[in-house]
């Protein structure tokens, strides 16, 4: 269960540059089209939230729990997703062109056109 609400994570977004959310249970969750742009989500619980249409360039998410999240249409380009659990994620249409991937777990990851990604 999350530890905030939704609007919570909007009130952090607006008023905080580069918001910091390392480690913070965000779990099931709708963020749904909100900036998260250069945001610090390191060992952040984001599994089963829906974050499509998210704009997340350059957000660091190392270690985060992505687990079975919505990400449809979300940017992801130039995100640290390195060591990230995306499994059973969907990926469809997100951007990750320049994201690092390095030691993910993509098991069962929906890709469907995903823009930049390269096994």
């Amino acid at each position: 269960m999350a530890d905030i609400t939704r609007q919570d994570v909007i009130k952090i977004l607006a008023i905080t540059e580069h918001a910091r959310l390392s480690g913070v249970d965000l779990s099931g969750l709708v963020l749904n089209g909100l900036n998260f742009s250069g945001a610090d989500l390191t060992l952040a619980n984001l599994s089963k939230s829906d974050l499509r249409n998210a704009y997340m360039r350059g957000a660091r998410m190392e270690s985060t729990n992505l687990e079975g999240a919505l990400l449809n249409g979300a940017n992801l380009r130039e995100a640290n997703l390195k060591g990230a659990n995306l499994k059973g994620a969907d990926l469809s249409n997100a951007n990750l062109k320049d994201a690092i991937l390095a030691d993910a777990d993509l098991t069962a990851t929906k890709m469907v056109d995903v823009k930049g990604y390269r096994q």
